[in-house]
């Protein structure tokens, strides 16, 4: 028979169904916990992401701010000796320089317009032509501010080493010239102004000087002189060109002392009103820049040589040679018997007075380079001297006159500030001078006030 099988009478266990059915439910918290992870994960990288973005764009906002606002301003743009020019002072004298461009411009065709004439035939004529030329091309304005401010930085260093200074009178007497204000003829009867006329400057070089001169040179009066007679060239004519036009101010109505400086004053302060907007720039800055025009012409008073109502002319002609060696076969020819005419049309680099057999004239000694300016001073009358070395080559002169001419105070101003040209290119490039200009100023020339003209 066969044996049962031992039972415990109980129900079967459903204890593996439920372990399985709760396995599974954590395997699938478990799957969703791990995907809400990775959500989060995610979500978390982009937020990361989004920070990083925002701080990189951040960071190069910031660091071209800084580049605008303080790196580029601080950049150097030009070195004289131990001081330098950034790129902000240069931003701001060229907006300067603009707003008096802009303003002069204005005048100028203003004044034309009154006159009757209209200003389109005076766009290529100087001095719109040039005025025109710097508004419309930033380098060309460019260029002439960078070189000015280191002229300005050389006068100052000059000045520092002679001990000049100026005071606040000279300033305002600066301001006064500036906007054609005397104080010491207000109130008196205006004078018409003649119609100012432009001559070549006498040069010893094939290039003219860049400084025209506006009066006539004075009929030669009797004054040491060479008995040689001129067989070899016909006398030398008083140079001439064709007068720039422009036109005369009608005199107006005589006014008061007080109303002449009632009306100075209210047009100083528009106009420095004016370049405070447009220039973006300080009463300082704008008295800084009549300082330094105070400065300039004090040191140009202890450079030049004229002195009170007369000045030094000279009556010379010249062989310009590009080489010691020339000049002095030139000078052995000369004391063969050559003729000095011919040689120097034949020979000299200096094409202009070559072409006139060397002759230059009765021209002020003030208004040649330093080597030659001392060499016909000092020079005998009719002995031929050199070689005289200068910046354009190497010089055989002859001295036909020489004479002390009485000037206008306005003529002596004239012949001073062509000297002082004169010295302060000489300035530049001698020993012990360092200048230094970077190409960086072409970048950062503001275009800013723009021109409009108003006329």
């Amino acid at each position: 028979m066969s044996k049962r099988s031992q039972t415990t009478g109980l129900p079967k266990s459903k204890q593996k169904p439920v372990a399985a059915a709760n396995a599974k439910a954590k395997k699938e918290a478990r799957e969703h916990k791990s995907r809400a992870e990775r959500e989060a994960q995610i979500q978390r990288w982009v937020v990361i992401g989004t920070i990083v973005t925002v701080a990189v764009v951040a960071v190069i906002l910031v660091a071209a701010v800084v580049i605008e606002l303080i790196v580029t301003p601080n950049q150097v743009v030009a070195t004289v000796n131990d001081d330098t020019i950034t790129v902000a002072q240069f931003q701001q004298r060229v907006r300067l320089e603009r707003a008096l461009l802009n303003q002069q411009i204005n005048g100028y065709l203003a004044l034309l317009t009154a006159q009757g004439l209209d200003p389109n035939q005076f766009a290529g004529q100087e001095p719109l032509r040039t005025w025109l030329a710097r508004v419309q091309i930033p380098d060309q304005l460019g260029n002439a501010v960078i070189n000015d401010m280191v002229d300005d930085l050389l006068i100052r260093q000059e000045a520092a080493a002679r001990g000049i200074s100026v005071t606040e009178a000279d300033i305002q007497a600066q301001i006064n010239d500036f906007f054609g204000f005397d104080p010491e003829t207000a109130g008196q009867p205006p004078t018409a102004t003649p119609s100012p006329t432009v001559t070549p400057t006498p040069f010893v070089s094939p290039t003219p000087s860049p400084v025209p001169t506006s009066t006539p040179t004075p009929i030669p009066a009797a004054a040491e002189s060479t008995d040689e007679p001129d067989t070899e060239a016909a006398a030398a004519a008083e140079p001439t060109t064709t007068p720039t036009p422009f036109p005369t101010v009608t005199p107006t109505a005589t006014r008061t002392a007080d109303e002449e400086r009632a009306e100075f004053e209210r047009r100083r302060d528009d106009f420095f009103a004016y370049l405070r907007n447009a220039a973006r720039i300080s009463n300082d800055d704008i008295n800084t820049y009549f300082e330094t025009r105070a400065l300039r012409a004090a040191l140009r008073d202890a450079v030049a040589e004229i002195e009170g109502d007369q000045a030094l002319y000279v009556n010379a002609r010249h062989i310009l040679l590009e080489t010691e060696a020339d000049a002095l076969d030139v000078l052995d020819a000369l004391q063969q018997g050559d003729l000095f005419a011919e040689l120097a049309r034949s020979v000299s680099v200096d094409t202009g007075s070559g072409a006139q057999g060397g002759e230059l004239g009765w021209s002020p000694v003030a208004g040649y380079v330093q080597p030659f300016a001392q060499a016909v001073t000092d020079a005998s009358i009719g002995e031929i001297i050199g070689p005289v070395q200068s910046e354009f080559g190497w010089h055989i002169i002859q001295v036909r006159a020489r004479e002390l001419r009485p000037v206008s105070a306005a003529e002596a101003d004239r012949l001073k500030e062509q000297e002082f040209t004169v010295w302060l290119e000489e300035r530049r490039s001698a020993e012990g001078v360092a200048i230094e200009i970077s190409t960086i100023w072409a970048d950062n020339v503001p275009n800013d006030p723009v021109f409009i003209a108003n006329f």
